[in-house]
């Protein structure tokens, strides 16, 4: 019974381990395929990005937004800045005006609330205690050993291993948690970016966007599932809270 139990849980990991795999590759090619794609794709009112910023600016931020430059696939909102590259804010393609309505939306959560500072502060605090992950891991799974093998038979060791093992899945648990809170966070940005657009883009155009927007939300679950299988080293690297 015991041995069935055993092949059952490795079958269902097995098949975890394909399917998460199988997300992570996928969602990157399919968001630079759906990214190439909708460049070529001009809005029906001509608009450029950087004008719609601008009207999007003075209609629901009164003008408070600051706009910046960036480097090429970079852009981001941050505390009040809204940073673009020089491709996107002179485009006037579907694309561009999906990526900076994305960013507006950022943009809407930081004046309805302190969720997205406080996503911010966890972020940095995730990063001091990812730190520590590796070196909790490894002095833990050292002590465990050397308790385990009586180089070390003292009970205080054992402890002290398992302790430091407890540290770091604690963090590995934190890190999850921050990016399935962050894939929440992005979700909402692009529901308010889909309503910016429907002022003035046409329903199918709207539709376009969406579809666009929802391949940029599969790589947030490529990089959860990446940081979920971090362990078994059958992804690339990526930095726990980045």
């Amino acid at each position: 019974m015991i041995t069935y139990i055993i092949i059952a849980a490795i079958v269902v990991v097995g098949v975890l381990l394909c399917f998460c795999l199988a997300v992570a590759s996928f969602a990157s090619d399919n968001f630079y395929e759906k990214l190439e794609q909708y460049q070529q794709v001009q809005n029906s009112q001509g608009i450029r990005t950087v004008d719609y910023v601008k009207a999007i600016n003075n209609a629901m931020f009164d003008n408070k937004l600051n706009i910046d430059r960036c480097a090429e696939y970079d852009d981001h909102y941050r505390a009040g800045t809204v940073a673009l590259s020089q491709t996107t804010m002179y485009s006037n393609s579907l694309a561009s005006l999906a990526t900076v309505s994305h960013e507006l939306g950022h943009a809407l959560q930081d004046t309805q609330g302190d969720k997205l500072r406080k996503h911010w502060r966890r972020k940095h605090i995730g990063r001091i205690f990812g730190l520590f992950f590796m070196p909790a891991v490894i002095i833990g799974l050292v002590l465990s050993v050397l308790y385990l093998v009586d180089v070390l038979p003292e009970m205080y060791i054992l402890v002290l291993g398992l302790g430091f093992l407890g540290v770091g899945i604690l963090i590995f648990i934190f890190a999850l948690f921050l990016k399935y809170r962050e894939i929440q966070i992005e979700k909402e940005a692009s529901k308010f970016a889909l309503k910016f657009l429907g002022q003035i883009l046409s329903k199918p155009e709207c539709k376009a966007c969406e579809e666009f927007l929802n391949s940029a939300k599969y790589t947030y679950w490529a990089v959860f599932f990446k940081t979920l299988l971090s362990w078994t080293f059958l992804t690339s690297k990526d930095s726990m809270f980045r």
